[in-house]
Protein backbone atom coordinates (compact mmCIF):
# COMPACT_ATOMS: atom_id res chain seq x y z
CA UNK A 1 0.00 0.00 0.00
CA UNK A 2 1.60 3.57 -1.10
CA UNK A 3 2.48 6.12 1.78
CA UNK A 4 0.38 8.69 2.06
CA UNK A 5 1.78 11.76 1.00
CA UNK A 6 2.45 14.15 3.91
CA UNK A 7 -0.26 16.82 4.54
CA UNK A 8 0.14 20.63 4.16
CA UNK A 9 -0.71 22.79 6.82
CA UNK A 10 -2.80 26.00 5.39
CA UNK A 11 -4.90 27.86 7.01
CA UNK A 12 -7.99 29.04 4.12
CA UNK A 13 -8.91 33.04 4.30
CA UNK A 14 -12.79 32.26 4.85
CA UNK A 15 -14.32 34.01 7.48
CA UNK A 16 -15.18 31.89 10.16
CA UNK A 17 -18.15 30.87 12.22
CA UNK A 18 -16.24 30.07 15.41
CA UNK A 19 -14.70 33.11 17.08
CA UNK A 20 -11.09 32.67 17.59
CA UNK A 21 -10.36 36.60 17.40
CA UNK A 22 -12.18 37.50 20.59
CA UNK A 23 -15.10 39.52 18.53
CA UNK A 24 -18.20 38.49 21.03
CA UNK A 25 -17.61 41.90 22.78
CA UNK A 26 -18.76 43.48 18.68
CA UNK A 27 -21.60 40.98 17.82
CA UNK A 28 -23.47 41.35 21.06
CA UNK A 29 -24.08 45.10 20.93
CA UNK A 30 -24.79 44.65 17.11
CA UNK A 31 -27.39 41.69 17.97
CA UNK A 32 -28.89 43.91 21.19
CA UNK A 33 -29.41 46.83 18.42
CA UNK A 34 -31.03 44.12 16.04
CA UNK A 35 -33.47 42.99 18.54
CA UNK A 36 -34.68 46.91 19.99
CA UNK A 37 -37.54 46.69 18.45
CA UNK A 38 -38.06 50.49 18.89
CA UNK A 39 -35.25 51.34 16.38
CA UNK A 40 -36.04 50.55 12.95
CA UNK A 41 -34.96 50.82 10.12
CA UNK A 42 -31.66 50.16 11.40
CA UNK A 43 -28.07 50.85 9.26
CA UNK A 44 -25.29 49.46 10.95
CA UNK A 45 -21.86 49.41 9.42
CA UNK A 46 -18.87 47.47 10.44
CA UNK A 47 -15.29 48.81 9.66
CA UNK A 48 -11.85 47.90 9.51
CA UNK A 49 -9.00 48.04 6.99
CA UNK A 50 -8.99 44.99 4.79
CA UNK A 51 -8.30 42.00 6.31
CA UNK A 52 -9.36 42.82 9.87
CA UNK A 53 -12.39 40.79 10.53
CA UNK A 54 -15.23 42.36 8.84
CA UNK A 55 -16.64 39.49 7.12
CA UNK A 56 -16.13 37.18 9.82
CA UNK A 57 -18.30 39.41 12.11
CA UNK A 58 -20.78 38.73 9.44
CA UNK A 59 -20.63 34.99 9.97
CA UNK A 60 -21.07 35.48 13.88
CA UNK A 61 -24.09 37.35 13.53
CA UNK A 62 -26.07 35.21 11.39
CA UNK A 63 -24.74 32.64 13.95
CA UNK A 64 -26.44 34.64 16.54
CA UNK A 65 -30.11 34.41 14.86
CA UNK A 66 -29.62 30.94 13.58
CA UNK A 67 -32.47 29.89 16.10
CA UNK A 68 -34.49 33.29 16.18
CA UNK A 69 -37.87 32.35 14.22
CA UNK A 70 -38.67 35.99 14.80
CA UNK A 71 -35.46 36.98 12.61
CA UNK A 72 -34.89 36.56 8.75
CA UNK A 73 -31.15 37.29 7.88
CA UNK A 74 -30.11 37.56 4.07
CA UNK A 75 -26.82 37.65 3.40
CA UNK A 76 -25.27 39.10 0.17
CA UNK A 77 -22.00 40.20 -1.60
CA UNK A 78 -22.26 42.75 -4.72
CA UNK A 79 -19.08 42.28 -5.07
CA UNK A 80 -19.59 38.91 -6.88
CA UNK A 81 -23.00 40.12 -8.43
CA UNK A 82 -22.70 38.36 -12.41
CA UNK A 83 -25.03 41.58 -13.47
CA UNK A 84 -23.16 44.56 -12.47
CA UNK A 85 -25.00 46.63 -14.58
CA UNK A 86 -27.62 46.82 -12.56
CA UNK A 87 -26.49 45.86 -8.84
CA UNK A 88 -28.87 48.25 -7.44
CA UNK A 89 -31.84 45.30 -9.06
CA UNK A 90 -29.97 42.45 -8.20
CA UNK A 91 -29.67 43.29 -4.43
CA UNK A 92 -33.49 43.92 -4.06
CA UNK A 93 -33.52 40.73 -5.63
CA UNK A 94 -31.17 38.72 -3.65
CA UNK A 95 -33.40 40.16 -0.36
CA UNK A 96 -37.19 39.50 -1.78
CA UNK A 97 -35.68 36.09 -2.68
CA UNK A 98 -33.75 35.47 0.82
CA UNK A 99 -37.17 36.58 2.56
CA UNK A 100 -38.92 33.76 0.70
CA UNK A 101 -37.14 30.81 0.88
CA UNK A 102 -36.99 31.07 4.81
CA UNK A 103 -40.83 30.86 5.08
CA UNK A 104 -41.99 27.24 6.46
CA UNK A 105 -45.38 27.85 5.84
CA UNK A 106 -45.83 26.66 2.10
CA UNK A 107 -49.43 28.79 1.92
CA UNK A 108 -47.71 32.01 2.99
CA UNK A 109 -44.63 31.22 1.13
CA UNK A 110 -46.92 31.36 -1.90
CA UNK A 111 -48.36 34.63 -1.13
CA UNK A 112 -45.08 36.25 -0.67
CA UNK A 113 -43.72 34.71 -4.03
CA UNK A 114 -46.28 36.51 -5.77
CA UNK A 115 -46.29 39.40 -3.97
CA UNK A 116 -42.17 39.40 -4.62
CA UNK A 117 -42.86 38.61 -8.35
CA UNK A 118 -44.93 41.84 -8.51
CA UNK A 119 -41.90 44.15 -6.84
CA UNK A 120 -39.80 41.93 -9.14
CA UNK A 121 -41.75 42.97 -12.12
CA UNK A 122 -41.13 47.29 -10.88
CA UNK A 123 -37.50 46.33 -11.19
CA UNK A 124 -37.64 45.00 -14.69
CA UNK A 125 -39.71 47.86 -15.57
CA UNK A 126 -36.75 50.50 -14.07
CA UNK A 127 -33.60 47.58 -16.20
CA UNK A 128 -35.82 48.06 -19.44
CA UNK A 129 -35.25 51.78 -19.31
CA UNK A 130 -31.82 51.54 -17.98
CA UNK A 131 -30.78 49.11 -20.68
CA UNK A 132 -32.36 51.37 -23.18
CA UNK A 133 -30.86 54.75 -21.86
CA UNK A 134 -27.62 53.05 -22.50
CA UNK A 135 -27.98 51.58 -25.63
CA UNK A 136 -27.78 47.68 -24.41
CA UNK A 137 -30.73 47.48 -26.23
CA UNK A 138 -29.77 47.02 -29.97
CA UNK A 139 -33.15 45.35 -31.58
CA UNK A 140 -36.24 47.53 -32.78
CA UNK A 141 -38.36 48.90 -30.25
CA UNK A 142 -41.71 49.85 -31.10
CA UNK A 143 -41.72 54.06 -30.28
CA UNK A 144 -44.97 53.58 -28.24
CA UNK A 145 -43.39 51.41 -25.95
CA UNK A 146 -40.40 53.22 -26.06
CA UNK A 147 -42.36 56.63 -24.71
CA UNK A 148 -44.45 54.24 -22.03
CA UNK A 149 -41.33 53.14 -20.80
CA UNK A 150 -40.13 56.99 -20.17
CA UNK A 151 -43.57 58.07 -19.11
CA UNK A 152 -43.91 59.04 -15.69
CA UNK A 153 -45.33 56.21 -13.80
CA UNK A 154 -48.63 56.34 -11.81
CA UNK A 155 -47.19 55.74 -8.39
CA UNK A 156 -49.71 53.45 -7.71
CA UNK A 157 -48.91 51.76 -10.49
CA UNK A 158 -47.17 48.10 -10.47
CA UNK A 159 -44.67 49.42 -13.05
CA UNK A 160 -43.83 52.12 -10.38
CA UNK A 161 -40.55 52.11 -8.44
CA UNK A 162 -42.65 54.81 -6.87
CA UNK A 163 -44.70 52.35 -5.10
CA UNK A 164 -42.55 49.42 -4.22
CA UNK A 165 -41.78 50.30 -0.09
CA UNK A 166 -45.86 50.34 0.19
CA UNK A 167 -45.65 47.01 -1.86
CA UNK A 168 -42.86 45.50 0.01
CA UNK A 169 -44.70 46.66 3.52
CA UNK A 170 -47.04 44.34 2.27
CA UNK A 171 -45.28 41.06 1.50
CA UNK A 172 -43.86 41.78 5.27
CA UNK A 173 -47.31 42.20 6.40
CA UNK A 174 -47.79 38.55 4.97
CA UNK A 175 -45.49 37.15 7.09
CA UNK A 176 -46.40 36.39 10.54
CA UNK A 177 -44.20 36.39 13.74
CA UNK A 178 -41.30 38.32 11.69
CA UNK A 179 -39.57 40.80 13.73
CA UNK A 180 -36.46 41.59 12.02
CA UNK A 181 -35.36 41.13 8.09
CA UNK A 182 -31.27 41.62 8.51
CA UNK A 183 -29.36 41.94 5.56
CA UNK A 184 -25.90 41.70 5.42
CA UNK A 185 -23.94 43.54 2.82
CA UNK A 186 -19.79 42.01 2.64
CA UNK A 187 -17.29 43.22 0.63
CA UNK A 188 -18.62 46.56 -0.38
CA UNK A 189 -15.59 48.01 -0.19
CA UNK A 190 -14.07 46.03 -2.65
CA UNK A 191 -16.89 47.34 -5.69
CA UNK A 192 -16.07 49.32 -8.13
CA UNK A 193 -17.45 53.52 -7.22
CA UNK A 194 -20.80 52.61 -9.31
CA UNK A 195 -21.50 49.42 -7.59
CA UNK A 196 -21.14 51.10 -4.10
CA UNK A 197 -23.52 53.40 -5.00
CA UNK A 198 -26.16 51.47 -6.31
CA UNK A 199 -26.03 49.31 -3.48
CA UNK A 200 -26.52 52.25 -0.91
CA UNK A 201 -29.34 53.49 -3.50
CA UNK A 202 -30.67 50.16 -2.98
CA UNK A 203 -30.80 50.28 0.48
CA UNK A 204 -32.35 53.88 0.41
CA UNK A 205 -35.65 51.79 -0.59
CA UNK A 206 -35.95 50.19 2.41
CA UNK A 207 -35.33 52.51 5.01
CA UNK A 208 -38.36 53.89 5.79
CA UNK A 209 -40.18 50.31 5.94
CA UNK A 210 -40.22 49.05 9.78
CA UNK A 211 -38.44 45.56 10.83
CA UNK A 212 -35.22 46.62 7.92
CA UNK A 213 -31.59 46.32 9.30
CA UNK A 214 -29.07 46.41 7.30
CA UNK A 215 -25.10 45.35 8.05
CA UNK A 216 -22.16 46.88 6.12
CA UNK A 217 -18.98 45.44 6.08
CA UNK A 218 -16.85 47.59 4.34
CA UNK A 219 -14.04 49.93 5.36
CA UNK A 220 -15.81 53.10 5.78
CA UNK A 221 -12.82 55.09 3.87
CA UNK A 222 -13.02 53.20 0.63
CA UNK A 223 -16.93 53.47 0.17
CA UNK A 224 -16.80 56.97 1.04
CA UNK A 225 -13.91 57.44 -1.63
CA UNK A 226 -16.23 55.27 -3.94
CA UNK A 227 -19.24 57.52 -3.56
CA UNK A 228 -16.81 60.86 -4.07
CA UNK A 229 -15.74 59.05 -7.51
CA UNK A 230 -19.26 57.81 -8.80
CA UNK A 231 -20.74 61.17 -8.48
CA UNK A 232 -17.60 63.09 -9.54
CA UNK A 233 -19.53 63.99 -12.83
CA UNK A 234 -22.27 65.70 -10.29
CA UNK A 235 -19.15 68.34 -8.55
CA UNK A 236 -19.98 67.15 -5.10
CA UNK A 237 -17.26 66.17 -3.78
CA UNK A 238 -15.85 64.52 -0.59
CA UNK A 239 -18.26 66.73 1.45
CA UNK A 240 -21.45 65.40 0.00
CA UNK A 241 -19.94 61.96 0.06
CA UNK A 242 -19.34 62.29 3.77
CA UNK A 243 -22.58 62.95 4.71
CA UNK A 244 -24.10 61.10 2.18
CA UNK A 245 -23.17 57.73 3.94
CA UNK A 246 -24.19 59.71 7.54
CA UNK A 247 -27.35 59.59 5.99
CA UNK A 248 -27.61 56.19 5.56
CA UNK A 249 -25.53 54.62 8.29
CA UNK A 250 -26.34 55.56 11.88
CA UNK A 251 -24.41 53.06 13.17
CA UNK A 252 -21.03 52.79 12.91
CA UNK A 253 -19.29 50.08 14.35
CA UNK A 254 -15.38 49.87 14.25
CA UNK A 255 -13.56 46.60 15.13
CA UNK A 256 -10.68 47.06 17.51
CA UNK A 257 -7.04 45.76 15.79
CA UNK A 258 -5.52 42.75 17.39
CA UNK A 259 -3.28 43.55 20.79
CA UNK A 260 0.06 41.18 21.10
CA UNK A 261 -2.11 38.93 23.46
CA UNK A 262 -4.74 38.65 20.86
CA UNK A 263 -2.66 38.09 18.13
CA UNK A 264 -0.63 35.50 20.37
CA UNK A 265 -4.21 33.68 21.42
CA UNK A 266 -5.52 33.95 17.71
CA UNK A 267 -2.17 32.20 16.33
CA UNK A 268 -2.58 29.59 19.14
CA UNK A 269 -5.83 28.76 18.02
CA UNK A 270 -5.36 28.28 14.42
CA UNK A 271 -2.06 26.55 14.98
CA UNK A 272 -3.27 23.71 17.46
CA UNK A 273 -6.70 23.99 15.45
CA UNK A 274 -5.04 22.34 12.84
CA UNK A 275 -4.65 18.82 15.40
CA UNK A 276 -7.42 19.23 17.24
CA UNK A 277 -11.04 18.03 16.53
CA UNK A 278 -13.93 20.80 16.12
CA UNK A 279 -15.19 20.15 19.39
CA UNK A 280 -12.12 20.24 21.19
CA UNK A 281 -10.86 23.61 19.22
CA UNK A 282 -14.23 25.53 20.09
CA UNK A 283 -13.61 24.36 24.09
CA UNK A 284 -10.31 25.66 23.87
CA UNK A 285 -12.05 29.07 22.43
CA UNK A 286 -14.12 29.44 24.87
CA UNK A 287 -11.83 29.49 27.12
CA UNK A 288 -9.43 32.08 25.64
CA UNK A 289 -12.50 33.49 25.66
CA UNK A 290 -13.48 33.40 29.46
CA UNK A 291 -10.15 34.04 30.46
CA UNK A 292 -10.11 37.66 27.73
CA UNK A 293 -13.32 38.36 29.68
CA UNK A 294 -11.87 38.14 32.87
CA UNK A 295 -9.11 40.31 31.84
CA UNK A 296 -6.35 36.69 32.62
CA UNK A 297 -3.20 37.02 30.62
CA UNK A 298 -1.98 35.23 28.68
CA UNK A 299 -4.87 34.21 27.14
CA UNK A 300 -3.55 30.80 26.62
CA UNK A 301 -2.62 29.15 29.66
CA UNK A 302 -4.38 26.74 32.35
CA UNK A 303 -5.75 24.34 30.57
CA UNK A 304 -6.84 22.13 33.43
CA UNK A 305 -10.39 21.86 32.84
CA UNK A 306 -10.05 20.83 29.50
CA UNK A 307 -9.99 17.19 27.72
CA UNK A 308 -7.38 18.07 24.96
CA UNK A 309 -5.14 20.74 25.68
CA UNK A 310 -2.55 22.60 23.01
CA UNK A 311 0.49 21.12 22.54
CA UNK A 312 3.74 22.99 23.95
CA UNK A 313 5.26 23.64 20.93
CA UNK A 314 2.60 24.93 19.13
CA UNK A 315 2.18 27.55 22.24
CA UNK A 316 5.91 28.22 21.45
CA UNK A 317 5.26 28.72 18.09
CA UNK A 318 3.04 31.13 18.31
CA UNK A 319 4.24 33.20 20.73
CA UNK A 320 7.42 33.53 18.79
CA UNK A 321 5.52 35.11 15.72
CA UNK A 322 3.17 37.06 18.28
CA UNK A 323 6.78 38.70 19.05
CA UNK A 324 8.33 39.12 15.77
CA UNK A 325 5.58 40.04 13.56
CA UNK A 326 5.55 43.83 12.51
CA UNK A 327 2.88 45.62 14.16
CA UNK A 328 0.99 46.07 11.33
CA UNK A 329 1.28 42.44 10.14
CA UNK A 330 0.32 41.09 13.92
CA UNK A 331 -2.31 43.33 14.06
CA UNK A 332 -4.43 41.81 10.96
CA UNK A 333 -6.10 38.33 11.03
CA UNK A 334 -5.69 37.93 7.35
CA UNK A 335 -2.15 39.07 7.33
CA UNK A 336 -1.32 36.41 10.00
CA UNK A 337 -3.01 33.70 8.63
CA UNK A 338 -1.02 34.36 5.12
CA UNK A 339 2.11 34.16 7.02
CA UNK A 340 1.22 31.15 8.33
CA UNK A 341 0.36 29.74 4.91
CA UNK A 342 3.96 30.79 3.78
CA UNK A 343 5.03 28.60 6.26
CA UNK A 344 2.83 25.93 5.77
CA UNK A 345 4.01 25.87 2.21
CA UNK A 346 7.72 26.59 2.49
CA UNK A 347 8.18 23.81 5.54
CA UNK A 348 6.43 21.45 2.99
CA UNK A 349 8.71 22.40 0.03
CA UNK A 350 11.43 21.92 2.55
CA UNK A 351 10.48 18.36 3.80
CA UNK A 352 10.22 17.15 -0.03
CA UNK A 353 13.83 18.34 -0.29
CA UNK A 354 15.18 16.78 2.29
CA UNK A 355 15.70 20.05 4.95
CA UNK A 356 14.60 19.14 8.08
CA UNK A 357 14.84 22.12 10.82
CA UNK A 358 12.66 22.82 13.60
CA UNK A 359 9.61 24.89 12.87
CA UNK A 360 10.95 27.41 15.24
CA UNK A 361 14.10 28.00 13.33
CA UNK A 362 11.93 28.37 9.56
CA UNK A 363 9.98 31.00 11.71
CA UNK A 364 12.45 33.06 12.75
CA UNK A 365 14.36 32.52 8.92
CA UNK A 366 10.46 33.17 7.13
CA UNK A 367 10.55 36.43 9.46
CA UNK A 368 13.90 37.37 8.49
CA UNK A 369 13.03 37.20 4.68
CA UNK A 370 9.89 39.35 5.55
CA UNK A 371 10.93 41.65 7.60
CA UNK A 372 14.73 42.43 6.70
CA UNK A 373 14.94 41.06 3.52
CA UNK A 374 18.44 43.04 2.51
CA UNK A 375 19.79 41.51 6.07
CA UNK A 376 18.83 38.37 4.89
CA UNK A 377 20.28 38.57 1.01
CA UNK A 378 23.50 39.10 2.21
CA UNK A 379 23.17 36.41 4.45
CA UNK A 380 22.21 34.17 1.66
CA UNK A 381 25.15 35.19 -0.58
CA UNK A 382 27.88 34.57 2.35
CA UNK A 383 30.05 31.41 1.25
CA UNK A 384 28.80 28.53 2.93
CA UNK A 385 31.41 27.85 5.40
CA UNK A 386 31.45 31.28 6.64
CA UNK A 387 28.23 31.54 7.54
CA UNK A 388 28.10 29.65 10.79
CA UNK A 389 30.73 32.45 12.04
CA UNK A 390 28.84 35.18 10.07
CA UNK A 391 25.51 33.94 12.49
CA UNK A 392 27.51 33.66 15.68
CA UNK A 393 28.82 37.70 15.01
CA UNK A 394 25.32 38.27 14.57
CA UNK A 395 23.54 36.44 17.26
CA UNK A 396 26.63 38.11 19.84
CA UNK A 397 26.23 41.54 18.60
CA UNK A 398 22.22 41.08 19.38
CA UNK A 399 23.04 39.58 22.73
CA UNK A 400 26.53 39.49 23.47
CA UNK A 401 27.53 37.39 26.31
CA UNK A 402 30.81 39.07 27.37
CA UNK A 403 32.99 35.75 27.26
CA UNK A 404 37.00 36.54 26.61
CA UNK A 405 37.39 36.45 22.50
CA UNK A 406 33.89 36.85 21.56
CA UNK A 407 33.52 38.55 18.29
CA UNK A 408 30.40 40.85 18.75
CA UNK A 409 30.87 43.04 15.83
CA UNK A 410 27.75 43.78 13.60
CA UNK A 411 28.59 41.64 10.22
CA UNK A 412 28.54 43.93 7.05
CA UNK A 413 25.66 44.57 5.02
CA UNK A 414 23.74 43.54 7.78
CA UNK A 415 20.83 46.24 8.77
CA UNK A 416 21.13 47.13 12.88
CA UNK A 417 17.09 46.63 12.96
CA UNK A 418 17.78 43.25 13.15
CA UNK A 419 18.39 43.51 16.38
CA UNK A 420 15.59 42.46 17.89
CA UNK A 421 15.38 39.31 15.03
CA UNK A 422 18.91 38.33 16.16
CA UNK A 423 18.48 38.21 20.07
CA UNK A 424 15.05 36.00 20.05
CA UNK A 425 15.18 32.81 20.72
CA UNK A 426 16.07 30.09 19.05
CA UNK A 427 19.64 30.53 18.02
CA UNK A 428 20.47 29.83 14.70
CA UNK A 429 24.13 29.52 14.99
CA UNK A 430 23.77 25.88 16.21
CA UNK A 431 21.42 24.35 13.56
CA UNK A 432 23.36 21.62 11.42
CA UNK A 433 20.63 22.19 8.44
CA UNK A 434 20.38 25.98 8.46
CA UNK A 435 22.73 26.16 4.98
CA UNK A 436 20.64 23.82 3.47
CA UNK A 437 17.65 25.51 4.09
CA UNK A 438 18.99 29.08 3.49
CA UNK A 439 19.89 27.68 0.23
CA UNK A 440 16.78 26.79 -0.78
CA UNK A 441 15.17 29.44 0.85
CA UNK A 442 17.21 31.99 -1.56
CA UNK A 443 16.66 29.85 -4.70
CA UNK A 444 12.70 30.33 -4.04
CA UNK A 445 12.86 34.23 -4.17
CA UNK A 446 14.96 34.36 -6.63
CA UNK A 447 18.07 35.58 -4.65
CA UNK A 448 21.51 35.25 -5.60
CA UNK A 449 23.37 32.86 -3.89
CA UNK A 450 27.06 35.13 -4.66
CA UNK A 451 30.13 33.57 -4.05
CA UNK A 452 29.57 30.38 -1.89
CA UNK A 453 33.17 28.74 -2.71
CA UNK A 454 35.94 28.86 -1.00
CA UNK A 455 39.25 30.20 -2.68
CA UNK A 456 40.61 26.16 -1.85
CA UNK A 457 37.57 25.19 -3.97
CA UNK A 458 38.31 27.70 -6.59
CA UNK A 459 41.56 26.50 -7.01
CA UNK A 460 40.62 22.87 -7.43
CA UNK A 461 37.77 23.80 -10.03
CA UNK A 462 40.30 25.40 -12.02
CA UNK A 463 42.97 22.66 -11.50
CA UNK A 464 39.32 20.27 -12.67
CA UNK A 465 39.61 22.83 -15.86
CA UNK A 466 43.16 21.90 -16.52
CA UNK A 467 44.72 19.82 -19.41
CA UNK A 468 46.73 17.88 -17.06
CA UNK A 469 44.89 14.03 -16.61
CA UNK A 470 46.63 13.62 -12.84
CA UNK A 471 45.59 17.32 -11.66
CA UNK A 472 42.10 16.49 -12.66
CA UNK A 473 41.64 13.94 -11.02
CA UNK A 474 43.32 14.87 -7.33
CA UNK A 475 40.34 17.68 -8.08
CA UNK A 476 37.60 15.94 -8.85
CA UNK A 477 38.67 13.46 -5.52
CA UNK A 478 39.36 16.19 -3.85
CA UNK A 479 35.49 18.02 -4.31
CA UNK A 480 34.15 15.08 -4.06
CA UNK A 481 34.85 14.43 0.17
CA UNK A 482 33.17 17.87 0.77
CA UNK A 483 29.59 18.22 1.61
CA UNK A 484 26.70 18.04 -0.66
CA UNK A 485 25.73 21.38 -0.63
CA UNK A 486 28.83 22.90 -0.72
CA UNK A 487 29.96 20.45 -3.98
CA UNK A 488 26.25 21.71 -5.36
CA UNK A 489 27.60 25.90 -4.85
CA UNK A 490 30.86 24.71 -6.58
CA UNK A 491 29.57 22.78 -9.31
CA UNK A 492 27.48 26.16 -10.13
CA UNK A 493 30.84 27.92 -10.45
CA UNK A 494 32.03 25.58 -12.65
CA UNK A 495 29.44 25.89 -15.35
CA UNK A 496 28.98 29.47 -14.55
CA UNK A 497 32.94 29.32 -16.43
CA UNK A 498 31.23 28.08 -19.38
CA UNK A 499 30.97 31.75 -20.36
CA UNK A 500 34.21 32.58 -20.27
CA UNK A 501 35.52 29.68 -23.07
CA UNK A 502 34.34 29.38 -26.54
CA UNK A 503 33.31 26.06 -25.73
CA UNK A 504 31.93 23.66 -23.18
CA UNK A 505 34.16 20.78 -23.58
CA UNK A 506 36.32 21.50 -20.91
CA UNK A 507 33.61 21.96 -18.50
CA UNK A 508 31.95 19.25 -19.81
CA UNK A 509 34.65 16.48 -18.94
CA UNK A 510 35.47 18.27 -15.60
CA UNK A 511 31.52 17.85 -14.57
CA UNK A 512 31.53 14.30 -16.11
CA UNK A 513 34.74 12.84 -14.25
CA UNK A 514 33.81 14.86 -11.01
CA UNK A 515 30.02 13.11 -11.10
CA UNK A 516 31.70 10.14 -11.55
CA UNK A 517 32.87 10.30 -8.04
CA UNK A 518 30.18 11.50 -6.64
CA UNK A 519 26.80 10.18 -8.25
CA UNK A 520 24.32 12.24 -6.51
CA UNK A 521 25.61 15.21 -8.23
CA UNK A 522 24.07 13.32 -11.72
CA UNK A 523 20.97 15.66 -12.05
CA UNK A 524 22.58 18.73 -10.95
CA UNK A 525 25.14 18.02 -13.66
CA UNK A 526 22.75 17.25 -16.41
CA UNK A 527 20.60 20.35 -15.26
CA UNK A 528 24.06 22.38 -15.74
CA UNK A 529 25.08 21.52 -19.07
CA UNK A 530 21.28 22.47 -20.28
CA UNK A 531 21.17 25.69 -18.90
CA UNK A 532 25.13 26.67 -20.15
CA UNK A 533 26.27 24.30 -22.06
CA UNK A 534 23.76 24.09 -24.69
CA UNK A 535 23.81 25.39 -28.10
CA UNK A 536 26.91 26.20 -30.16
CA UNK A 537 29.64 26.05 -27.26
CA UNK A 538 28.07 22.02 -27.19
CA UNK A 539 31.08 20.31 -29.37
CA UNK A 540 31.57 16.71 -30.59
CA UNK A 541 34.20 16.50 -27.90
CA UNK A 542 31.83 17.15 -25.31
CA UNK A 543 29.81 15.00 -26.92
CA UNK A 544 31.64 11.54 -26.38
CA UNK A 545 32.61 12.76 -23.05
CA UNK A 546 28.74 12.80 -22.57
CA UNK A 547 27.91 9.47 -23.89
CA UNK A 548 31.11 7.51 -22.24
CA UNK A 549 29.82 8.96 -18.67
CA UNK A 550 27.85 6.07 -18.32
CA UNK A 551 25.34 8.37 -16.21
CA UNK A 552 21.59 7.98 -17.58
CA UNK A 553 20.75 11.86 -16.89
CA UNK A 554 24.02 12.63 -19.32
CA UNK A 555 23.03 9.83 -21.55
CA UNK A 556 19.62 11.26 -22.38
CA UNK A 557 21.05 14.62 -23.13
CA UNK A 558 23.03 12.74 -26.07
CA UNK A 559 19.91 10.99 -27.31
CA UNK A 560 18.67 14.91 -27.16
CA UNK A 561 21.60 16.33 -29.05
CA UNK A 562 21.11 13.43 -32.10
CA UNK A 563 17.37 14.97 -32.26
CA UNK A 564 18.18 18.65 -32.30
CA UNK A 565 18.46 20.24 -35.55
CA UNK A 566 19.75 23.64 -34.09
CA UNK A 567 23.30 22.15 -32.79
CA UNK A 568 26.35 21.91 -35.86
CA UNK A 569 25.56 19.58 -37.88
CA UNK A 570 29.40 17.81 -36.44
CA UNK A 571 27.71 18.15 -32.85
CA UNK A 572 25.05 15.82 -34.06
CA UNK A 573 26.79 13.50 -35.85
CA UNK A 574 28.37 12.76 -32.97
CA UNK A 575 25.40 12.13 -30.83
CA UNK A 576 24.10 9.61 -33.30
CA UNK A 577 26.95 7.74 -33.46
CA UNK A 578 27.49 7.31 -29.74
CA UNK A 579 23.61 6.51 -29.71
CA UNK A 580 24.56 4.08 -32.21
CA UNK A 581 27.80 2.88 -29.81
CA UNK A 582 25.29 2.66 -27.03
CA UNK A 583 22.14 0.98 -28.31
CA UNK A 584 24.85 -1.79 -29.94
CA UNK A 585 24.10 -0.61 -33.66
Amino acid sequence: MAEAPPQIRLWDDNPSTLDLLGFDAVVEPIAAAVRERNIHPLTLSVQSPWGGGKSTILKLIEAEFKDDDTCFVVSTNPWAYDDQVDVKGTLISEILHGIEIQIPDPGIRAKVAAKAKELLGRISWSRAAVAIAKGALTFQVDPQQVADIFQPKDPGGPDSMAGFNDAYKELLALIPNVERVVVLVDDLDRCLPDAVTATLEAIKLFLSTEKMVFVLAADQDMVRDAISVSLDGARRGDIFARRYLEKIVQLPIALPRLSATDAEAYIGLLIAGRSMKETDLKALAAHVRARRNAHQTPLLHDFEGLAVKPAEDDLALAAQLAEGLSADRRSNPRQIKRFLNAFGVRESIARARGVTIPPAVMIKMLLLEELHRTSFNTLAAAPVQERKTFVARWEAWANPSGEEGEDATLPEGIDQATKEWAAAPPSLRSENQLDQYLTLAASLINVSMGAQVSDEVLALINDLLGESEAARNVAANSLSERGEDEQLAALDVLFATTKRMEDAEAVIRGAVLWVGKTPALEQAAAAGVEAHCWGARLTPGAVVELGTSGRSALVELVRRAAQDTTLHPSTQTAARDEIDQLDGN
